[in-house]
């Protein structure tokens, strides 16, 4: 038996920000940001607009791809930083409400931007266990609602979104699944990102960059090791997309083609735990994610936390 990834979806708020559109008082420009972090916009949530909100609408995209209907999902985890309360109930409970998946056992996971791939590994094995056939799993934030909007340095970052993938525990075909996980984390490096009392974000951005290019550059390495994969059989490198910068370092100390690396940063910016199914759907609706298709993921976060996973369409 294996676990594919069947489908994917995405939701995004109505409202995109260029880097022209940013409040004049951050005293910054599209030039500027653009040529240090490759962004050049992101989506802001309005009202209504909450993390369950475009949770669900992510996931009720992927469930029409595959033609699969909500009562047959039996595991909804959403990974998120940005729940609408304090806890409870789970932003998972509340979009399946929404879904109309009465079948499905649901939680939240957190553990920031590597939020996505701990909810796929956590799927994956469960999935195992319990004989699931289909789960949904789900990185939905807003961050926009906890970003210092003063601050410079790291609110023309972030932006709000959802993506979503349906997984299907199948008999394995050709090889295709979901392979190895690498994962972990440091606490002692959590005053490098966190969030305050107030509820505003903080970020020690020299350290979190020099952090992420070791981890992202030690998880692929590691996962192609594990998998016995040479750099000319991965298609793809599906990374946290925090900082084009970032992304260029690591493929250049693993000596990699950085054309492999999927960019979509420069639309969306940094999205959290949604950032990496995100940028699998728009792969998706590219025709990219065709059968003998080869990506290798990684991720970074808050924590400080990270991971990676081999995934065979």
């Amino acid at each position: 038996m294996a676990v594919i990834v069947k489908s994917t979806g995405k939701a995004l708020p109505k409202r995109r920000v260029t880097n022209d559109e940013l409040p004049k008082e951050l005293e910054t420009n599209d030039e500027w940001i653009a040529s240090h972090t490759g962004i050049r916009s992101r989506y802001i949530a309005g009202e209504g607009e909450t993390c369950a909100a475009l949770g669900a609408e992510a996931c009720r995209s992927a469930l029409k791809a595959a033609g699969i209907a909500a009562s047959g999902v039996g595991l909804i985890i959403c990974a998120t930083a940005t729940p609408d309360n304090s806890g409870f109930p789970s932003a998972a409970c509340v979009i399946q409400a929404a879904l109309g998946a009465t079948n499905a056992v649901c939680f939240d996971v957190t553990a920031a931007c590597s939020g996505f791939l701990y909810a796929m590994d956590i799927a994956t094995s469960m999935m195992e266990r319990s004989g699931y056939k289909y789960a949904l799993i789900v990185g939905a934030e807003v961050l926009s609602r906890i970003c210092d909007w003063k601050d410079r340095t790291s609110c023309i970052l972030f932006g709000d979104g959802a993506g979503a993938a349906l997984l299907e525990r199948c008999d394995a075909t050709e090889g295709a699944g979901i392979g190895s996980f690498v994962s972990g984390s440091d606490g002692t490096g959590g005053n490098a990102l966190y969030v305050d009392r107030t509820g505003v974000m903080k970020m020690d951005g020299h350290a979190i960059y020099t952090f992420a290019v070791k981890i992202i550059t030690e998880i692929i390495k590691e996962l192609m090791e594990r998998e016995n994969l040479r750099p000319e059989d991965v298609d793809y490198f599906v990374c946290h997309q925090a900082n084009e910068r970032i992304l260029s370092a690591a493929a250049k100390r693993l000596e990699l083609d950085f054309s492999k690396f999927f960019i979509t940063l420069d639309e969306y910016g940094n999205t959290s735990s949604a950032s990496i199914p995100l940028t699998l759907a728009d792969m998706d609706s590219q025709g990219l994610l065709k059968k003998g298709t080869t990506i290798v993921t990684a991720a970074f976060g808050a924590g400080l936390t990270w991971a990676g996973t081999v995934i065979r369409f």
